[in-house]
């Protein structure tokens, strides 16, 4: 009989006079019984390493570039103000033709403006919040028109970032990769519109378009630049802030000089991430089956005892004797699955320090070559 052998296993933790009295256990398993050792079935294996078969860094003549690439520019009234001698519009300008001189020309370039419809005042707030635009749809080798857009823009209105990163998300396609599409948001604040940029960002980050959100903020207070940092992480993108004239200096600098590396860096985080997302996602769904599994299995018999002693003519002595043995027995179940649960966490955080420890020795690799 299929329960036999778990019903033997069991009666060696039952006392004697349980067993002297008939069994009941053995016959109660027998007859109404679950089969709570297909709860204990193999956990997923972790991964280890990233998806690719190895780092490039030293290892490789060139990175890999972006396939696509969405700037979403800022055009709200306050880009109006000054960052040392320049103004924030100007400097937003300046950043993004850096950013675009190390593209390839194979990549997809796109423009979202928002911002730049109605007014900053209360009555221009409704036609700003809407007028979202994507000024150039993506398309490889279109940089030229991108630039050209983009300095035809001035500082109008309010800051729908949200729907500006939905409007870039449109812009993109399914991707098997994080960091083959990059959103690169220029702003000099928060949401004003209402829209929740965290929860978007996330969304594209985690949906099959797998995008990067990067955000440059231009001299931000303290709560508009926390607002901001978040969109950056829920994106799995990089935040960069331009305070001071030398920092645009600095940044500009920077991007001519990097940006390469930087796609590929960012490239090698998403990847990182991901994996060991996977490992924390392959764990906790594991153990919540299982869980799942030993409490409806267990509650299952529970709620059969009452009916079946009624239908074998058990005493109530006997019945007790019955209640107390099944209890020992779903405790060592719940026992059991416990210590699963630290070696499935063991396992998993291991495997996840591995990654950790690649993602450092690849970022090395790139620093090197900057």
């Amino acid at each position: 009989m299929k329960y036999a052998l778990f019903a033997a296993i069991l009666l060696a933790a039952v006392p004697a006079s349980a067993q002297d009295t008939g069994n009941v256990l053995a016959r109660f398993l027998e007859a109404r019984g679950e089969n709570i050792e297909a709860c204990f079935k193999d956990l997923p294996e972790m991964e280890a390493s990233l998806r690719d078969a190895e780092f490039r860094g030293e290892k490789t003549s060139g990175p890999v570039a972006p396939r696509r690439l969405i700037v979403a520019f800022d055009a709200s009234g306050s880009m109006a103000g000054t960052i040392g001698n320049v103004t924030k519009m100007e400097a937003a300008r300046q950043a993004v033709g850096a950013l675009l001189e190390g593209v390839p020309e194979d990549v997809a370039l796109g423009l979202v403006a928002f911002g730049h419809r109605g007014n900053n005042e209360d009555s221009g707030q409704r036609e700003s919040c809407a007028g979202v635009e994507t000024l150039v749809p993506e398309t490889p080798g279109n940089g030229a028109t991108l630039r050209e857009r983009m300095d035809g823009l001035e500082p109008t209105g309010w800051t729908p970032l949200a729907a500006a990163l939905e409007a870039a998300g449109a812009e993109l396609a399914a991707s098997e990769t994080p960091g083959e599409q990059v959103v690169y948001v220029v702003s000099d604040g928060e949401e004003t519109c209402g829209g929740d940029p965290v929860a978007v960002a996330h969304a594209l980050h985690e949906s099959d378009v797998r995008a990067v959100v990067n955000i440059l903020g231009l001299d931000l207070p303290a709560e508009e630049r926390a607002q901001l940092e978040a969109v950056a992480a829920a994106g799995g993108g990089l935040f960069a802030s331009i305070e001071s004239e030398s920092d645009l200096a600095r940044r500009i600098e920077e991007m001519r000089r990097s940006n390469a590396n930087n796609f590929e860096i960012q490239r090698t985080r998403n990847q990182a991430s991901f994996t060991q997302l996977r490992n924390n996602n392959k764990t906790f769904g594991a153990l919540l089956s299982l869980d799942n599994c030993i409490g409806g299995r267990s509650l299952r018999e529970g709620n059969r005892v009452r009916k079946w002693v009624r239908e074998e003519g058990i005493s109530a002595e006997a019945e007790q004797a019955l209640r107390d043995d099944l209890a020992r027995s779903h405790v060592a179940y719940k026992a059991r699955a416990a210590e699963i649960r630290a070696n499935a966490e063991g396992l998993r955080e291991e495997a996840n320090t591995a990654v950790q420890q690649k993602m450092d020795e690849a970022e090395g690799d790139y620093d090197r070559l900057r």
